[in-house]
């Protein structure tokens, strides 16, 4: 066997490994969240006030830990298919409600609610389903994650001309609407608003490669210390996975929006093939 072949051999059973463990791992949290269920619906017996916090903290918890074992799954699959990815005509619609329903957990926890916002329109587009999948996966939750208490984070689905487009900010009753890692781009966004000399309430469109969106997380993060270079916060990991995803496979992803009107991110996908 060559040293290629060997590496290659190697990094699928270490996937198929993790792949039956994280597997395992699901069937005891789903014995736990039955059984926390059942002491739930009080049919044994009455719990004390005290008794069904700690119930809703186990049932709460247990759900977020079965959603990272479901992550694992997700990246394990998405690592096997390589360069086999085919693309068919997906339901972007069907697919974002399914990502809010499974990442329910993280904002019930962080008390964040979820708006997607879709038109009646019931074309589809072309793409790999499992990395489109990952793709609004990766990107929903890195803004969820790193969204404060009381804010709404809205989905917009739309088509235009050859593109479906899937708008996606954050919206605060005090705040207002704009991105939490807008602060990321400051500095290039500062420099087009400059450029262009227009009014505040002008929409901007940044375009951000893959490259140049792994250089602003990078460099934002050596600046913040404890070498964070070296490991960047789990929102901006997902942020970078899924600009790489969508680039990989004929999209585009950007940044629009203004000062006085706050910024959003904007992915594109190819309508037809």
């Amino acid at each position: 066997m060559t040293k290629e072949s060997i590496t290659k051999s190697s990094n699928l059973i270490k996937n198929k490994l993790l792949s039956l463990l994280s597997q395992e791992m699901l069937t005891p949290l789903t014995s736990v969240m039955g059984m926390a269920s059942v002491l739930n619906q009080e049919i044994y017996g009455s719990l004390t006030d005290k008794q069904r916090k700690y119930v809703e903290v186990i049932n709460e918890r247990s759900r977020y830990l079965r959603l990272l074992v479901e992550e694992i799954i997700g990246l394990i699959k998405l690592y096997e298919y390589g360069q086999n990815s085919e693309k068919t005509p997906v339901d972007v619609k069907n697919i974002c409600q399914q990502i809010v329903r499974d990442l329910e957990p993280e904002t019930v926890h962080h008390q964040i609610k979820v708006q997607l916002l879709a038109g009646s329109s019931d074309r589809v587009c072309f793409f790999d389903k499992t990395i489109l999948e990952q793709t609004l996966y990766n990107l929903i939750y890195s803004v969820i994650k790193s969204t404060g208490s009381g804010s709404e984070v809205k989905i917009h689905l739309s088509e235009k001309q050859e593109e479906f487009k899937i708008a996606l900010w954050v919206s605060h009753p005090i705040l207002g609407d704009n991105l939490p890692h807008a602060q990321l781009y400051s500095h290039k966004l500062s420099e087009m608003e400059n450029q262009d000399n227009q009014s505040s309430l002008m929409l901007n469109r940044l375009q951000l490669t893959f490259d140049e969106l792994t250089t602003i997380v990078f460099d934002q993060s050596s600046t913040e210390g404890e070498n964070l270079a070296a490991n960047p916060t789990r929102d901006l990991l997902a942020l970078l996975l899924s600009c790489q995803l969508v680039e990989e496979n004929g999209g585009s992803f950007w940044l629009q929006g203004s000062i006085e009107l706050g910024y959003r991110y904007i992915l594109t996908l190819p309508l037809s093939q």
